[in-house]
């Protein structure tokens, strides 16, 4: 009976559980952590973004980007390389020291004095620079290397003088075209004002008269521009005043001769009356020159048309 128990005792013990298996560890996706905050660690289970950044999240963040830590390496070397670079040179700010400044010249190829650059822009094709063109761009490469730093860099002042002249080229454009139709607008003004063969005898008159007077300037000055971009030769006002003088001398050539290269006509034509008349008391022979006489009553006439003239005025 005893071993009849034992046996129905051995026979109703449970088995003794075997132990579960372990549950294997997951890394973290670099995604997951970012949303949960969590340090991924790396393959080998070690946080090497938590271990690099600390309590700094910025820089936890920012290292998300890196896959692990031979990527992140070769960043860093790839930046220390080009920061180390003896051709690279930080470009000197306000607190820099002469010697910071002289070095980024140096490296750059910035001249020690303005006039020292050179200019490899060019001014468009038939443009010309004139006096003012050039002192303008002395000026401006003078502000500019007075500047220092990346302003006074050869390449910034060639693009300086290369948009100069850009902005001249399209300032002359504009200013030819203004005047062009400038002088259709007189043109048709005076066409109002001497209709018909009137116009062209009137216009006639006062470029006679004004090549007469102003000479061989005539061309630059009838070509002074205007702010509105008119020119003065197509001026309105001052083509009828010239039209007026031509009427009143052209027909008179002793006045035009007095009038020549801007000289007051009527103080002219009286000078020499004066000069002729003092001859009846230092040489009365000449005085009585049919030469003289002759001149003197071209003289006495001439004056007395151009005084007639203006009381008709």
């Amino acid at each position: 009976m005893a071993d009849e128990a034992a046996e129905t005792v051995v026979a109703e013990a449970p088995a003794k559980a075997a132990p579960a298996p372990k549950a294997e560890a997951k890394a973290v996706p670099a995604k997951a952590e970012a949303a949960t905050g969590e340090s991924a660690p790396s393959d080998s289970g070690y946080d090497w973004r938590g271990k690099l950044a600390g309590e700094d999240a910025k820089f936890r963040k920012e290292l998300d980007r890196f896959t692990d830590e031979g990527s992140f390496a070769k960043a860093y070397k790839d930046v220390r390389s080009k920061a180390t670079d003896p051709r690279r040179v930080s470009i000197p700010g306000d607190d820099a020291t002469d010697e910071d400044r002289a070095a980024y010249a140096k490296a750059r190829g910035i001249p020690e004095s303005p006039d020292k650059y050179e200019i490899k822009a060019k001014p468009p094709q038939g443009y010309e620079p004139n006096e003012t063109d050039k002192e303008r761009l002395t000026d401006i490469t003078a502000f500019l290397h007075g500047k220092g730093g990346v302003y006074a860099d050869p390449a910034v002042i060639n693009a300086a003088h290369e948009l100069y002249y850009r902005e001249a080229e399209t300032a002359v454009a504009y200013a030819l075209a203004t005047a062009a139709r400038q002088a259709e607008l007189t043109n048709e003004a005076l066409g109002k004002l001497w209709p018909g063969p009137e116009k062209n005898r009137n216009v006639g008159f006062a470029k006679a008269a004004a090549a007469h007077y102003f000479g061989k300037e005539w061309g630059d000055i009838a070509d002074m521009q205007f702010s509105d971009g008119s020119l003065l030769g197509d001026n309105v006002q001052f083509i009828k005043a010239m039209a007026r003088i031509g009427r009143e001398t052209m027909e008179d050539p002793i006045f035009l001769e007095a009038g020549r290269n801007g000289a007051d006509a009527s103080k002219s034509i009286q000078s020499e009356l004066d000069g002729l008349l003092a001859l009846r008391a230092s040489n009365r022979g000449k005085y009585n020159s049919p030469e003289t006489q002759k001149r003197l009553a071209e003289l006495y006439d001439a004056k007395q048309r151009h005084e007639d003239r203006s009381a008709s005025h």
